[in-house]
């Protein structure tokens, strides 16, 4: 009996473990999270500059905004291909889409002011997170975040390069 109050007093010790995280992120996430939207960017913008500006009178829809139109409808598919969620959260990810794609397009509405905003911000935002969240298994939502941001940047980069090249 005396034992048993003896070992009972013993405090026991609690061991927390915590999932690793991993160092680096695989090729196929970086594609899929940060190349993909850049790049799907990157020839929206360089075709809007090439194909839309010059017809437009006021240079309103811009190619940043053509890129931002097209990620928002072609959304659905977005999801199916770059996320691993189920194919019925796909609002999600267009809500995702369109809470970030239209303040954008109201920033480059601005003209010049806008790069500072929707150029430089946007970008040091984009590449923060692509340096954070690749660690964590994301929602839909905070994908299209993820997304949009680089469909942004890619957009701003292949309109500048056009214009440049071609001008």
């Amino acid at each position: 009996m005396d034992d048993d109050v003896t070992s009972a007093s013993v405090p026991t010790p609690i061991v927390v473990s915590q999932a690793s995280l991993p160092s680096s992120a695989t090729w196929s996430q970086t594609w899929r999270h940060v190349g993909f939207p850049v790049l799907f960017g990157l020839v929206v913008g360089v075709v809007w500059q090439e194909a839309v500006m010059p017809q437009l009178p006021y240079n309103i829809p811009n190619p940043v905004h053509g890129a931002l139109l097209m990620h928002l409808l072609l959304s659905p598919l977005m999801h199916r291909w770059l996320t691993a969620s189920s194919s019925d959260r796909w609002k999600e990810y267009a809500l995702g889409v369109s809470a970030l794609a239209f303040p954008l397009m109201l920033v480059w509405t601005m003209g010049y002011g806008g790069l500072v905003c929707g150029g430089y911000l946007a970008s040091v935002v984009w590449i923060w997170i692509s340096t954070s969240w690749w660690r964590f298994e994301l929602p839909p939502f905070r994908f299209a975040l993820w997304h949009t941001l680089g469909v942004n940047v890619g957009a701003l980069g292949g309109s500048i390069l056009t214009y440049n090249l071609l001008a």
